[in-house]
Order: C-alpha cells, then structure tokens, then sequence
C-alpha cells in the first residue's frame, strides 16, 4: 500500500510524540540565528538577496561492483534535480556555490559551473569514508566563510523533506539563512538510493523529525 507524504508525516509525529512533549520550552535564539521555531515553517527570501547558495545532497547511486564505504555514490536523479535547483535559485547572478559532491558533479558536468566550492566528506587513513551530516556541511561552509558568517544571506537549497532541517542547521552555524522565495524543492523519493533512509518518506521522515526536534532544544 502507498502511503502519502501527509500520512507518513502524521505518523512520524506520533510516533515521536511522546519525546516532543518532553522537550522544554526554549528561550528564543539570537536574532542573527533565522532558525525556525517549530515543526513546520521556513523562512523564506527572494534569491537574489542570497549572498552565496548552499546545496544539501540527497541520497546518490552506489555503481556496481564498488565499496560503498570507500566511494562516493554518484548523483543519481535527486542531486541531478537538486543541481537544477541551485541554477534557477542562481539565475544569471554570479552568487557563489557551495555544494556537496553529488551535487556538485552535476553542476560542473551539465551545466559548466566550475568555480562551485565543493563540500566533499572526510576520508579515516584506510581510505574510508567518514560519514557527512546536514550539521558538517554547515559546519564546512561557516569555516570557509570565516568572518563573513555574520553578515551572509544563505539561499539554501535541499530536497523539500530535508529543507525544514538544512535551512534551521545553517542558521545554527551562524547565518541568516533561508529557502529562496517561491522556488519549490525536488521531493521525489529515488527507491534506488544507495542511502537507505531516503528512499522512502517512511524511511526518512522519522529520523528527520528527530533532528528537527533536536534542533528546538
């Protein structure tokens, strides 16, 4: 049986009810931190105001026949829909990228865009690969941005089950961030995914709404 976005969000919830009820009232966060305050709402802003683009990945494609654990996927379909995302959101500005590696791939490859700043993951001595949160890429572009953190407009760009939580952990990192303004998000699931997790609303959504949720503490 299919299930809506709706329904799996409805169960997601409950299924983390009882944790949310538990979480203590917060006191507002710093004006320069944009972060949302519930569940549900992104601040948005026109594109153009963006003084650079971050673009979160979504899943990839794992090649046959490779080591998932020392390879980066490829794009696959998502990150290919996030690229396009990022140029609209980009338009004929010359508004700097930053962009993981899927992403990235795509932008270089399909549509010329060379001087994108490309978040790639970590690698441990053996060649492994470490793991790449929402909160490290944040954590990765406010490093290289270095003082300008405090005065960025951030458009950010991630598939639309994700952008509640990319958009709220860039603001963590310091910056006025937000979803470009009338812009919408892919959000079509890839059921090949080599990320488990995201290839259903069902897989994702919970673990979602956890970070959301930690993100309000």
């Amino acid at each position: 049986m299919s299930l809506s976005r709706t329904t799996v969000a409805a169960v997601a919830v409950a299924v983390l009810g009882s944790v949310f009820w538990q979480v203590p009232a917060v006191a507002a966060p710093p004006a320069a931190v944009n972060a949302p305050q519930d569940l549900w709402t992104i601040p948005t802003a026109p594109a153009e105001s963006a003084t650079l683009i971050v673009a979160y990945s979504f899943g990839n494609r794992i090649p046959a026949g490779v080591d998932p654990a020392t390879t980066i996927g490829e794009p696959g379909p998502v990150n290919a829909d996030l690229a396009a995302t990022v140029m609209a959101a980009r338009g004929d500005r010359n508004t700097p990228v930053y962009a993981q590696t899927e992403i990235a791939e795509v932008l270089k490859s399909r549509y010329g865009l060379t001087d994108v700043i490309v978040i790639d993951p970590e690698r441990q001595p053996d060649g492994t690969l470490v793991y790449l949160s929402t909160d490290g890429v944040a954590a990765k572009v406010a490093e290289l941005r270095g003082a300008a953190v405090s005065t960025d407009a951030v458009a950010v760009v991630a598939f639309r089950d994700h952008l509640w939580r990319a958009t709220a952990t860039t603001a963590k990192h310091g910056f006025n961030a937000f979803a470009p303004q009338g812009l919408p998000m892919p959000d079509t699931y890839d059921p090949l995914s080599g990320q488990a997790w995201t290839t259903s609303p069902f897989l994702y959504l919970p673990t979602d709404f956890a970070g959301r949720l930690a993100l309000l503490k």
